[in-house]
């Protein structure tokens, strides 16, 4: 009886070539040397008589049939890892890792302090984090399993949930508030404004829920590249911000920050919970999805 034409450990090696787009991360993950899965992936080459990677200008990508294979394989090895999970046959004790990335500031003020039940009801599930602003592609190279994020990718690709509204607000300290007797948001032309950017796109939600009339022209901007500092510089009396209300919870409630324009309700974002579509099968993916569907932070006004 002939042989397999194609080797389940080359196609393993191949697939995380294509994820990773490297030979040394696809050998990082797999414990291997990177000649070892430069020589599998020359040898399913060989027996599928097809280049399946194009190489050129230290870049590795798959060519049009190398496409082709990768998303079988994707589909392969996703069913291989349900079917490994049914044989434990008993769902509440799915096992495993789970790589789970999201925002860093959501992250920081929100999912460390609603993720406890669930590692103490899912003992067999361990659980590591990735905090960052770039999401997508480490979920679409696998360094990720599921992530939450803000941004909408609607891409065939990714199995989207939506979880939790994200409200924002504008504030700054109350020595500022005195000082530069803010009473509407004509006001703040003549304050300094704190934003993520310094064409202040950051501010638009807030300025699209104003009519166009009543649109400040901003002076003068400070630009912070994170959350946490915004706040930070508000609340030493830098600036105004407009952040997640969730951000401000702590610096609310011991008044270093008051709140402006209570009357006027920024756009708001929504969370989404995203995997791959071909893992969205795995029970310890099922788990996690339903338990953060089901959460209702308090941050979030539920």
């Amino acid at each position: 009886m002939a042989n397999p034409t194609l080797d389940l450990q080359q196609l393993r090696a191949f697939t995380l070539v294509v994820q990773t787009g490297s030979f040394s991360a696809a050998a990082s993950r797999l414990h291997r040397t990177q000649s070892a899965v430069s020589h599998s992936v020359r040898k399913l080459e060989e027996s599928a008589k097809v280049r399946l990677l194009d190489r050129r200008n230290r870049e590795v990508r798959p060519t049009e049939e190398g496409q082709r294979l990768y998303r079988a394989c994707e589909s392969v090895f996703s069913t291989l890892d349900a079917a490994e999970e049914e044989l434990q046959r008993d769902r509440k004790r799915a096992e495993g890792r789970i790589r789970l990335g999201a925002t860093v500031e959501f992250g920081c003020s929100v999912l460390m302090r609603y993720i406890q039940p669930f590692l103490e009801a899912h003992p067999g599930i361990e659980m590591d984090f990735h905090l960052s602003h770039d999401l997508l592609k480490p979920l679409q190279r696998e360094d990720l399993d599921l992530a939450i994020d803000c941004g909408e990718h609607p891409l065939a690709e990714l199995e989207r949930t939506p979880l939790f509204r994200e409200a924002y607000m504008v504030a700054c300290s109350p020595a500022y508030l005195a000082a530069h007797r803010i009473h509407d948001p004509s006001d703040l032309a003549r304050c300094t404004v704190l934003s993520l950017d310094k064409e202040c796109a950051w501010w638009e939600r807030f300025l699209t829920a104003l009519p166009k009339a009543r649109r400040p022209k901003f002076g003068r901007v400070v630009a912070i590249n994170h959350i946490r500092g915004l706040i930070t510089a508000a609340v030493n009396g830098i600036g105004v911000l407009i952040a997640p209300s969730y951000s401000l919870q702590g610096e609310l409630e011991r008044r270093a920050l008051v709140p402006l324009f209570p009357a006027i309700r920024p756009v708001e974002d929504r969370f989404w919970l995203y995997q791959k579509v071909a893992k969205s099968r795995l029970a310890k993916h099922q788990l996690l999805k339903e338990y953060l569907v089901e959460l209702n932070p308090t941050e979030f006004g539920a």
